[in-house]
């Protein structure tokens, strides 16, 4: 199951994350979702944003307005993608983010001919301000893209909140959303 919100937000929220391709450093990873796309001489370049409980980028409190919306404060790892433009499409092998259960956010930042392909074959465009939610526990696969220089992406890992009644969900009290939600 998956979920696509177009114009997910307000344009002057966008254009200001959207800028961070242009603000952050970029880090090389040779690899895109396992250790053959070495050979194929496949990578990416990321910039890590939240991990291991904890912000770990002076760019973090920009994302606050995204995962305030986002109605999480249960985060696992936020990601800026950038997919180098390939001579011919290449679809990166399929991967799970974590083995466990886990939802994912992708927020598109540009609008190319690359797509994140569903378990089941969905293929979601890539388009700018586009948010793409679905269980990152489950395979999925990215791509590059033809017809930009770049395809960039942010990847959001949360966990949700239980829906039951009978079921408890203790928030996670995280200082930069505290200060956001005052």
């Amino acid at each position: 199951m998956y979920k696509v919100i177009d114009k997910f937000l307000d344009d002057d929220c966008f254009q200001k994350i959207a800028s961070l391709t242009e603000q952050v450093p970029w880090y090389f990873q040779k690899t895109v979702a396992t250790q053959n796309d070495i050979g194929d001489n496949i990578f990416l370049m990321s910039h890590m944003f939240y991990a291991k409980n904890s912000p770990v980028s002076p760019f973090y409190e920009k994302l606050i307005p995204l995962v305030e919306k986002l109605g999480t404060d249960s985060l696992i790892r936020i990601k800026a993608n950038l997919y180098p433009n390939t001579e011919r499409l290449h679809e990166h092998a399929m991967h799970k983010d974590f083995e466990y259960p886990n939802t994912a956010a992708l927020l598109y930042l540009n609008t190319c001919d690359g797509y994140t392909k569903l378990k089941d074959g969905t293929k979601i465009s890539s388009i700018a301000n586009r948010l793409l939610i679905f269980d990152s526990s489950e395979d999925h696969c990215s791509t590059t893209t033809t017809d930009v220089p770049a395809r960039f992406n942010i990847n959001i890992n949360y966990i949700m909140p239980p829906k039951h009644p009978t079921q408890r969900y203790r928030r996670l009290q995280h200082p930069e959303l505290r200060e956001f939600r005052t």
